[in-house]
């Protein structure tokens, strides 16, 4: 290997050395306080880079922001996709991933946090939602589940992931948190025409396999 390209390599893991400690600093910050009360100096202060390093990687703390929140979505996207590889129901599905996400928050309150900091609304548009959008635009061709339209049911699903990230940030434990996303995930199914033995069904098997007995935790090892 040459010199030049020695250098480049040293570069390039000394670049990606520093965006990792802005946002594993951004990901602190922002879960101890709220988006405004975090300064950029606070967050080059706690990674120990100059301030001019940071708009080296982001244009602003939104898009830090936004770094971070992509990045723990993308990982709790990849479980969900895991444990419904073998999934058909557009019903069961849907289900399952919002359990991945009730686990995935109460054993990180962290990342609850973080998410929390984020617009719901504004993530419906995001191409995250690519699968969610599958899911509801099957389950309205099969007849399965029935909603008005597709964003309305993004919309509706994001909101119940909202409120047990919330609950899992307040510090729920995860007994409360299977209770809980048992429940929502009923209501949920049943606002979409599922009958209540069948909803119940769901929501009670999804609780159990995905957040007591960790599949998604076991699907990831």
């Amino acid at each position: 290997m040459t010199a030049a390209k020695t250098s480049a390599r040293a570069q390039g893991n000394r670049t990606a050395r520093t965006r990792a400690s802005l946002l594993a600093s951004g990901r602190k910050l922002f879960a101890e306080r709220p988006f405004d009360a975090v300064a950029i100096d606070d967050i080059v202060q706690e990674a120990g880079v100059a301030k001019g390093t940071f708009y080296n990687h982001f244009d602003d703390k939104d898009a830090l922001l936004a770094a971070i929140v992509t990045d723990i979505r993308r990982g709790i996207e990849a479980r969900v996709a895991m444990v419904n590889a073998a999934v058909d129901d557009p019903a069961v599905r849907i289900a399952r991933a919002i359990c991945v996400y009730a686990a995935m928050a109460a054993d990180d309150p962290v990342e609850a946090h973080v998410m929390l900091r984020n617009d719901p609304r504004g993530s419906a548009r995001e191409s995250l939602n690519d699968g969610l959008r599958g899911d509801l635009n099957g389950g309205i061709r099969s007849g399965r589940i029935a909603i008005p339209t597709i964003d309305s049911g993004l919309l509706f699903v994001i909101g119940i992931v909202h409120s047990l990230l919330l609950a899992a940030a307040r510090g729920r434990e995860r007994v409360r948190s299977i209770e809980t996303a048992e429940q929502l995930c009923t209501m949920m199914l049943r606002s979409f025409g599922l009958d209540h033995d069948d909803a119940e069904l769901i929501a009670s098997q999804a609780a159990d396999d995905i957040i007591r007995r960790r599949a998604y935790a076991a699907d990831a090892e």
